[in-house]
Formats: structure tokens, C-alpha cells, sequence
């Protein structure tokens, strides 16, 4: 207790008022970070109702449509090419310039159904858990 007494009767108390500053600006980059992460919250919650709204227009699915359903043609060709041996369909590999938009529709077709299955399976054990 003295020591705190001399120290700031020397310093003029110059310590405290460092911490304190210290402190302010401490509470001040926490402040900056919180608006900082509800603003990106917001923005991606912008966005994400945005694609939303576009995905509840008809047109969205036509579009998709016109290329998943040939893209499925094809893959249900080269399924029933691979599993009946007997009947030669020769069904040629998809082109380069389509091979990354044929990636795409498969990743967000299967991708999105292993995402949802694999958050129904991860529920399911947390409420057995229970």
C-alpha cells in the first residue's frame, strides 16, 4: 500500500493513467471487433436471403434445369453402359469445355444431399445422447 502511495506520488500517477488508457483501448478494439463481426453477420445474411429470393423464381430452376437433366442423361447412359456389359452404348466422356460445369452440378447436387444427411445423422446421435 505504500509503495502504491510513493509510486504515484513520484509518477504523478502517470502509471494509473497509462493503464487506464491502456484499458480504454483494449475495451475500445473489442468494441470495434464486435461491430466489425456484425457486420459481416449482416452481409452474409444479406446475401444469403438474396439467393434465396432467387432460388424461389421459376426461371432459376429452368435454368438449372437445363443443365442438370442432360448432365443426368448422360450419367444415367454411362451407368447403364458400366453395369450391362452386354450392351454397347460407347457413351464418350463429357468435353473439356463442359467437364468443370459437369463438376459443379455434381458437387452441388451430391454435395448438398452428403451436407444434409451428414447434419441429419450428427442430430440424431446428439438427441440419442440425451
Amino acid at each position: 500500500m505504500i509503495w502504491k502511495t510513493l509510486l504515484q506520488w513520484l509518477t504523478g500517477d502517470v502509471v494509473g493513467r497509462i493503464l487506464t488508457t491502456v484499458d480504454k483501448s483494449i475495451d475500445n478494439e473489442t468494441k470495434r471487433q464486435e461491430l466489425r463481426a456484425k457486420a459481416i453477420e449482416a452481409a452474409l445474411e444479406a446475401h444469403t436471403q438474396e439467393k434465396l429470393a432467387a432460388m424461389q423464381s421459376k426461371m432459376f430452376w429452368r435454368v438449372w434445369a437445363l443443365f442438370a437433366v442432360p448432365l443426368g442423361l448422360w450419367w444415367a447412359l454411362v451407368m447403364a453402359d458400366t453395369m450391362l456389359p452386354f450392351v454397347s452404348l460407347s457413351v464418350p466422356d463429357l468435353p473439356l469445355s463442359v467437364k468443370p460445369w459437369a463438376d459443379l452440378i455434381f458437387g452441388s447436387l451430391f454435395g448438398s444431399g452428403a451436407a444434409v444427411g451428414g447434419a441429419q445423422a450428427i442430430a440424431s446421435a446428439i438427441r440419442g445422447r440425451k
